[in-house]
C-alpha cells in the first residue's frame, strides 16, 4: 500500500472507529509501529486528527480565530444557550466562558433572572450590560483580540477566588477518555481556574465536537455534571459520557 493510500485507510478507520492505535494499526497494516507513527504525525501536522499517547483521535473540527466560530452551528449554538440558560436559578453566582456558545447562554438568560455573572468575555459583558436583573462582575486582564476575551495571572488569580453555583464553559472537544480540551494553552489556565471550585459545570458545545479532541486538557470528563448540545451528536459518544455520571441535554 502506498504512504497516500495508507492514510486515506487510517482517516476511514478514524472515522468509523473513533480511534486509532499504533499497535493495533501496524498489525493489520503489515508495516512497523514507526511507520504508523510517522504516519500520524503528518496527518496531525495536516490538521486531520489529533495525535495522543499511542495512537489518534478525531481532531475538533473549532476555528481558533472567534469571527469565524461566530458563523459556525449558528442556528444550533442558540438552541444551546436556551436550553443552558433554564439550568440557571435565581440568587447564584455563575462563570461564563469566553466563546460564542457560553455567550449564547448570556444572551438567552431571561429578563427576570437576578443572578451574579462573572465573566472574562468582552462579548458577554455587552450583553450583561443591557441584561435588567442580572450583575456582571468582569474578570480583567490581557486581552487576546482574536478571542475577545482575557487571559493571564490576573484573570486565573480572580477566578479562583470564586466559589461558583455553576461555570459555564465552552470548549474545542469533548471526549469520554481525553476529556474537554481546546487550542491554546493561556485560555486553558484561565478555564481551569473557572472550574475549579465550581459546584456545577456546564459544558456547552455544539454535536460536532463530541467524541474530538484539541491539544490542551481542561477537565477530564468525569468532572462534567451537564452537558448541552445539539441533536446531532454521536449517540455512543453520549452514551459514553452518561455511564461516566454526566447529565446530557439535548436541545
Amino acid at each position: 500500500m502506498l504512504t497516500a493510500e495508507r492514510k486515506r485507510w487510517l482517516l476511514d478507520v478514524l472515522k468509523t472507529e473513533g480511534k486509532l492505535l499504533a499497535s493495533d494499526l501496524s498489525k493489520r497494516l503489515g508495516v512497523s509501529e514507526d511507520t504508523v507513527r510517522r504516519d500520524l504525525r503528518e496527518l496531525d501536522k495536516a490538521g486531520l486528527l489529533q495525535r495522543v499517547h499511542g495512537g489518534a483521535l478525531p481532531r475538533s473540527p473549532t476555528s481558533i480565530e472567534y469571527a469565524e466560530r461566530e458563523k459556525e452551528s449558528a442556528e444550533a449554538k442558540g438552541e444551546i444557550g436556551e436550553a443552558a440558560a433554564r439550568l440557571l436559578k435565581p440568587g447564584e453566582v455563575v462563570v461564563i466562558d469566553g466563546g460564542t456558545t457560553p455567550l449564547a447562554v448570556a444572551e438567552r438568560l431571561p429578563a427576570d433572572l437576578a443572578l451574579t455573572v462573572v465573566t472574562h468575555s468582552l462579548p458577554a459583558v455587552e450583553v450583561l450590560s443591557a441584561h435588567p436583573s442580572a450583575e456582571c462582575v468582569v474578570v480583567g486582564g490581557r486581552l487576546i483580540k482574536r478571542y475577545r476575551a482575557t487571559v493571564g495571572i490576573a484573570a486565573v488569580d480572580a477566578y479562583r477566588m470564586i466559589r461558583p453555583d455553576a461555570c459555564v464553559m465552552g470548549a474545542a472537544g469533548v471526549h469520554p477518555a481525553a476529556g474537554v480540551t481546546i487550542y491554546d494553552g493561556e485560555e486553558a489556565e484561565v478555564k481551569r481556574a473557572m472550574v475549579e471550585h465550581a459546584s456545577r459545570v456546564i459544558v456547552v458545545v455544539a454535536g460536532e465536537k463530541l467524541g474530538t479532541v484539541a491539544p490542551y486538557l481542561l477537565i477530564p470528563a468525569s468532572r462534567i455534571t451537564h452537558l448541552v448540545t445539539d441533536p446531532s451528536a454521536s449517540p455512543e459518544v453520549m452514551q459514553s459520557l452518561r455511564e461516566l455520571g454526566v447529565e446530557i441535554v439535548v436541545a
